[in-house]
């Protein structure tokens, strides 16, 4: 406890002299931009640790370390169901998860453009693409802003949307909703797809990283899921009766046979369950099963 109140005491003194504090947690990089009366507005550095600078400058800081994008229905849910068509003309709704990080390398670079990036990708990132979202928290620990929600629709989901798009056309949706493994194999390949798609929307450098995607079963059309009800339903039934001509054709006295044999079975099920009356008669009467 008093280490931190000598911190914080060191902290106080130092903004009431003219300091600001970069604050950065373990999971944040901060970038420091000189804002004062007599500065340009210039990128100064990275901060990883407690740093403190002129009172006036700015602080952003950004997630460093694996990070989830997620598309589908329900709370906090950073982007809505994607759609995609299959081979066959088929719209499915497409949902899941894509991990990513963040690239926060701050060693300068030159992009392919030409520019130089004395702060590295993440510069780079910060400067074309999240100060425009105004995504960034000033202040170290605290959530991103509604506008790294956007950032990550515009890109992640865009990118992501391309990838499942190609991939999808190449299967039918019946295979992508009942294939197991072509359902795989559609989630495998959009992972190999989407990092070169994500890069034609930042210049052509990795600012992102994709780790990994897991796509949840399709949803498909309420027409399709009725049609593959009746489909199978019907195939149980050509099996029973499949069956049944096996049964027949084996029995004692052939189909005639069989079929003395069910009509029987099926007076004893009525007998049983009270639908029919029996009634004695005399030896050598006919017999009349009455219904109830």
């Amino acid at each position: 406890m008093r280490t931190r109140a000598s911190v914080t005491l060191l902290a106080l003194a130092l903004v009431a002299t003219g300091c600001s504090i970069a604050n950065p947690t373990s999971s944040e990089v901060s970038l420091q931009y000189g804002n004062g009366p007599f500065d340009s507005r210039n990128f100064v550095e990275c901060e990883n640790d407690l740093d403190f600078s002129d009172v006036n400058d700015d602080h952003y800081y950004y997630p460093a370390g694996q990070r989830d994008f997620t598309f589908g229905e329900g709370d906090g849910i950073d982007s809505a169901p994607l759609t995609s068509t299959t081979q066959d003309s088929q719209e499915i709704k497409v949902t899941g998860t894509v991990k990513f990080t963040l690239n926060t390398d701050c060693t300068e670079f030159t992009d392919p453009s030409g520019k130089k990036w004395p702060g590295g990708k993440l510069q780079m990132f910060h400067e074309l693409i999240a100060y425009k979202y105004d995504a960034a928290p000033s202040d170290g620990g605290e959530q991103m802003k509604p506008g790294w929600t956007s950032l990550l629709r515009n890109y992640v989901g865009a990118a992501l949307d391309r990838a499942t798009d190609n991939e999808a056309l190449k299967y039918p949706w019946q295979k992508l909703y009942t294939d197991a493994a072509a359902k795989a194999q559609w989630e495998k390949d959009v992972l190999a797809q989407l990092p070169a798609v994500l890069k034609t929307l930042t210049l052509g450098v990795d600012l992102i990283t994709i780790n990994s995607v897991l796509l949840q079963k399709p949803g498909i059309q309420p027409q399709l899921v009725q049609g593959l009800t009746d489909k199978q339903a019907a195939e149980l039934r050509s099996q029973a009766a499949d069956v049944d001509k096996q049964a027949a054709a084996n029995f004692p006295g052939g189909i005639a046979g069989y079929q003395s044999y069910q009509q029987q079975q099926a007076v004893n099920e009525a007998i049983k369950s009270g639908k029919v009356q029996v009634l004695p008669v005399p030896q050598g009467s006919p017999i009349i099963v009455q219904p109830k």
